[in-house]
This record gives C-alpha cells, sequence and structure tokens, in this order.
C-alpha cells in the first residue's frame, strides 16, 4: 500500500502538466469565491482545501451535501465563482450533479479526478488528473492530497498570503 502511494507521488510529479496547474491556480486566483464539492472517498480532500482556502480572503463554500441540501447550497452559486469538484471511479453522482449545476450557473468548474474521460473532466474548463494506489477499494489519497496541497500552495504564493499563526497569543503549542 504504501509503495503504490510512493509511486502515485511520483507519477504525479512527473505527469501534473504545467501549464494546467497554472490555469488553475488563475482561475482560483481570479474568483472571489470557491465552492469545494465531493462525496465519499474524496470527501477529506475537499475538508482539507475547505480549511486551507479559508486562509485567504475569498468566500468559500464546502458543498457537503449534510442533510441532502446540496442542492440547495447550488443557489448561491453565481456566474464568476469557481467550483473544485473532486470525483475518482466510480464517480459520486452527488458530485457530478453539483458541478453540473455549478456550470449551468455561469461558474467555473476545476475538476480534480481520474482521467480525462471522467464526468468532471468532460464539464471543466481545467481537469487535474491525478492516479491514486487502490488497494480492496480504499484510496491512498496521498496523491490527490499532495495535489490539493500544491493548488493551495501556489495561491498562497500567488496571492502574497502573509503567514499566520493559528494558535492564540500567549499559549504554546
Amino acid at each position: 500500500f504504501l509503495s503504490g502511494s510512493i509511486a502515485g507521488m511520483q507519477e504525479l510529479q512527473n505527469n501534473l502538466h504545467g501549464p494546467t496547474f497554472k490555469k488553475a491556480v488563475d482561475l482560483l486566483a481570479e474568483s472571489d469565491c470557491i465552492w469545494i464539492a465531493a462525496s465519499r472517498r474524496s470527501f477529506p480532500i475537499a475538508v482539507y482545501l475547505d480549511y486551507a482556502l479559508q486562509h485567504t480572503d475569498k468566500r468559500v463554500g464546502l458543498v457537503s451535501a449534510m442533510g441532502s441540501m446540496h442542492l440547495g447550497q447550488m443557489r448561491s452559486v453565481r456566474k464568476g465563482d469557481v467550483m473544485l469538484a473532486i470525483s475518482f471511479l466510480p464517480y459520486a453522482d452527488e458530485t457530478i450533479a453539483v458541478a453540473k449545476m455549478a456550470v449551468e450557473r455561469g461558474a467555473r468548474l476545476i475538476a480534480i479526478t481520474d482521467s480525462r474521460m471522467s464526468p468532471l473532466a468532460k464539464l471543466a474548463q481545467v481537469a487535474l488528473v491525478v492516479q491514486d494506489n487502490s488497494t480492496f477499494g480504499f484510496r491512498s489519497l496521498n496523491s490527490t492530497m499532495g495535489l490539493a496541497q500544491s493548488l493551495f500552495i501556489a495561491l498562497a504564493y500567488m496571492l502574497e498570503l502573509p503567514y499566520q499563526t493559528t494558535t492564540p497569543q500567549g499559549t504554546v503549542s
């Protein structure tokens, strides 16, 4: 499992298309509002991106589908927003539906997925393709998390975000 995860990270490092990655970062930088959608196995990546993007001055929305309210959440998506949608085979119907609605409402879509032929990639302005090792149906998510972290770090660098500690003053971490 660990060897497969390492191989996936090396594949991502060797095959990530720089201009496509830059286009994704540019879309994030240009937008005032970023939405994030993922379900099931991909959900931890969405939660991490929600956390990381809270460090910017952008409005950030996590489409969590909690209480089956994901379709209601989509009413807030506006033209010019960006949606980051994450899904892998077998593609989560909820994520595909939310991505379609976002595009219909005028949002630009960045897909993090496993194939240029995935339903998300077909809808997206930018598709970032990543392969993670899978053992007994469990994706390692190491490569996907590395890609998500790289997106945030590149965005933070582009926006010249200052580093700020998140621990309250006077406490030792």
